[in-house]
């Protein structure tokens, strides 16, 4: 069995690395691993989702995590300090606790904090700047080693990745992919998976599916290191500003991203503006830091907010996409699914990109 992936972000890798004990995989890349928004998040991870789908999605993703860090013999960098929710006002706190009581059904351990309890948790917050908040699972992973540690397990297991090579086309015949064009090669396949993340749109056109993601941009920016004192990972709800400390003291965060119809990677004063006055309210101390790096990523959400996966109308071409802002926190578990899906059949009927068929 030849299986192709396109893209080689955590959903594309995760795919490969499960598939290719049983097939024949190679990952196309049109430019290199850590290029999309694999590579261009902050690495924030939690169990702390709003769907019992996600979560139990979230659930199996931390302990691949686990399992595959040690099967490759690479370090993620998982840190498991924690996730907090914080929320500004008594309208978004009681969203917040809707999905405490789904996330308390599924098992996971969460608790209400409030203000003060954050302060004590993290030395210097600003308990007037937001109504409470809900503390549980999660933490932060490093991206570029997780791409790295996959990459690793995939060759190891046989799979070929290719970067720089773009697909051009394709090919079905009679309703059934036969392969795919790249760099001007012919690739023959009896399964392609679209992992494509923001271009997976483009991707489908290439199929002659209709898939109809939304593209999200999101940036995002590091901060001067200061000693270490931010624990958990923190997001405020009712503006989207999140962010978290590295293990150097550097300060990692952005804005919960806004719907795009450009695929660009541009930084704006915009952003920078409204960050700081966001994360400055609830984390005075941050006030002067200087700013070291500032960068912008894409990502796909799909139309419910729900990722999308499983196989087309087209026989063979399956979608692994539309993830939005989960990609790390359930990207693993997709993988895992793609190739549950492809080697044994498995149905995903609460994700197949048949629900938006009317």
């Amino acid at each position: 069995m030849k299986v192709a992936i396109i893209g080689s972000g955590i959903v594309g890798l995760s795919s490969a690395y499960f598939l290719s004990n049983s097939a024949e995989v190679v990952v196309f890349e049109r430019r290199y691993p850590l290029y999309g928004a694999s590579g261009r998040n902050t690495g924030g991870i939690t169990t702390m989702l709003g769907n019992k789908e996600l979560i139990d999605l979230a659930k199996r993703s931390m302990k691949i995590y686990d399992d595959v860090q040690g099967e490759v013999n690479f370090n993620f960098l998982f840190r498991k300090d924690g996730y907090l929710k914080v929320a500004k006002n008594d309208i978004d706190m009681e969203k917040l606790e809707k999905e405490y009581y789904l996330q308390r059904s599924a098992g996971l351990k969460v608790r209400e904090i409030d203000p003060f309890e954050i302060k004590n948790m993290i030395p210097g917050f600003n308990p007037k700047s937001v109504a409470g908040g809900f503390y549980g699972e999660g933490g932060v992973i490093f991206p570029w080693p997780v791409i790295w540690g996959y990459e690793k397990g995939c060759k190891a297991r046989g799979a070929e990745i290719k970067p720089q090579t773009e697909v051009s086309e394709i090919v079905v015949e009679n309703g059934e992919v036969k392969g795919l064009k790249a760099n001007g090669e012919f690739f023959k396949a009896d399964f392609i998976v679209n992992a494509a993340g923001a271009w997976s749109n483009e991707i489908s056109r290439l199929a002659g599916v209709s898939l109809n993601n939304v593209v999200i941009k999101e940036e995002i920016c590091v901060l001067e290191s200061l000693k270490p004192f931010i624990n958990p990972y923190i997001l405020n709800v009712s503006n989207g500003v999140y962010l978290s400390q590295s293990a150097r003291g550097e300060v990692v965060g952005g804005i919960v991203g806004k719907e795009t119809n450009e695929l660009n990677t541009s930084s704006s004063l915009d952003f920078l503006i409204r960050y700081a006055k966001g994360a400055v309210e609830m984390v005075p101390s941050l006030k002067g830091l200087s700013v070291l790096r500032q960068w912008a990523g894409v990502y796909d959400c799909s139309r419910d907010g729900m990722p999308v996966i499983g196989e087309t109308e087209v026989k063979g071409f399956i979608q692994a996409n539309g993830l939005g802002k989960h990609g790390m926190s359930i990207g693993p578990a997709v993988g895992e699914l793609i190739s549950e899906m492809i080697l044994k059949g498995k149905s995903l009927n609460n994700f197949s990109p048949n629900r938006f068929q009317s």
